[in-house]
């Protein structure tokens, strides 16, 4: 397999360990391992064995993550080392050379990557700002030809925040089915609001969805995702699983699991964080009509917004961290879409960050005439 340079992950390695305030993660803020302890009531049992575990994780674990997905029951889960994980596996096993993958543009880069690496290409249905991305079914399925063997979506989408109902995902992988096509879900932003729909999981053989512990539940450093699929699936997934991983860390699961039996508590979290934060940087967008332009995502914890100003993102993003300690993200690193931004709004630091970027636009504004690069 053989994949090009992950540009977004390069792009944070240089710069999110040591901006002072950081408004460019996609998920909510991470827990910190007291704040964990806190709301799951003490630690796990950690006088358990550090070994192996079972290779498609701790069955305990299994059935939480079922219970997130209904119907779905135990053996309709795979633990994943991250949903990362779950991605490469998918993408190995559904495809063959020269088979084809239907992909929303902008995308997150290991949704196409992956796609490449397995031999397979990809084919774009891209989300104009023009008509507020909107998601359009219809067109993903005209999409799809003669070769395409997955239809791979995530909703909330990654990074425009506009989603489709799970009603609407049901009835396009039943669409799908007759051409032997599966529709994979990736579903890890998906309860980062408090008014977040169901899962999209049905119990269809052409159905799959992936989650993790690292957005909604704010636990990255976890690496804990999952599959949800037929249970044939499932086996084919945890046999080839021991050629990535072999098996999920055994107190990485042991910890997913106290947060998923503490799930209201840790969302509950995620939800003021998100919620608050999408309302003062909604209101602060607007405030700044000359420097960004916005469509309100209604879902997830990312904003999208347009640079109105003539100079590249990455040039912007790299003055204003070295400037400020504020890191946003350059769509054109993060996204291949140049002109836009990457903002976390669930964060504690959303409101001291965006005060100093608002004194930098203000002090770098004759600098950088408005009309933003495309």
């Amino acid at each position: 397999m053989k994949l090009s340079v992950f540009r977004q992950e390069e792009f944070f390695e240089d710069y999110e360990f040591s901006c002072e305030l950081m408004l460019a993660l996609s998920g909510a803020e991470p827990i910190t391992a007291a704040e964990l302890e806190r709301l799951v009531g003490g630690r796990p049992d950690l006088e358990s064995e550090v070994g192996y575990t079972p290779s498609s994780g701790y069955p305990e674990l299994r059935d939480a993550i079922a219970a997130l997905n209904p119907p779905a029951e135990r053996d309709n889960v795979m633990v994943t080392v991250g949903a990362i994980e779950a991605l490469l596996i998918l993408h190995n096993l559904l495809l063959d050379p020269g088979d084809e993958v239907v992909c929303l543009w902008p995308a997150y880069q290991p949704l196409y990557e992956l796609a490449n690496g397995a031999g397979g290409s990809v084919r774009f249905i891209k989300l104009e700002q023009s008509d507020d991305f909107a998601i359009d079914l219809g067109a993903i399925e005209d999409a799809v030809g003669p070769r395409t063997k997955v239809v791979l979506l995530n909703a909330p989408h990654n990074p425009t925040g506009q989603t489709v109902a799970p009603g609407d995902l049901r009835e396009l992988a039943r669409r799908l089915a007759p051409l032997g096509v599966h529709l994979i879900v990736d579903e890890v932003f998906r309860e980062m609001r408090s008014d977040h729909p169901e899962s999209a999981w049905d119990g269809q053989d052409n159905l799959i969805v992936i989650g993790s512990m690292s957005k909604s539940y704010a636990l990255p450093g976890l690496r804990v995702g999952w599959i949800v699929a037929n249970p044939e699936l499932v086996v084919k997934a945890r046999q080839f699983r021991k050629y990535t991983s072999l098996n999920p860390g055994s107190r990485d699961q042991l910890w997913a699991l106290a947060a998923l039996e503490q799930r209201a508590a840790v969302l509950e979290r995620t939800w003021a964080l998100t919620e608050q934060g999408a309302e003062l940087a909604t209101r602060w967008i607007a405030d700044h009509p000359d420097d960004f332009e916005l469509v309100a995502p209604p879902a997830g914890g990312l904003f999208f917004p347009r640079l109105l100003r003539d100079m590249p993102t990455l040039d912007f993003c790299a003055q204003l961290v070295h400037d400020t300690g504020v890191l946003l993200a350059p769509g054109s690193v993060c996204y291949e879409s140049e002109g836009f931004l990457r903002l976390g709004v669930a964060t504690p630091q959303l409101a001291a960050g965006l005060d100093r970027l608002d004194g930098w636009l203000e002090q770098t504004r004759a600098k950088t005439p408005r009309g933003a690069a495309a």
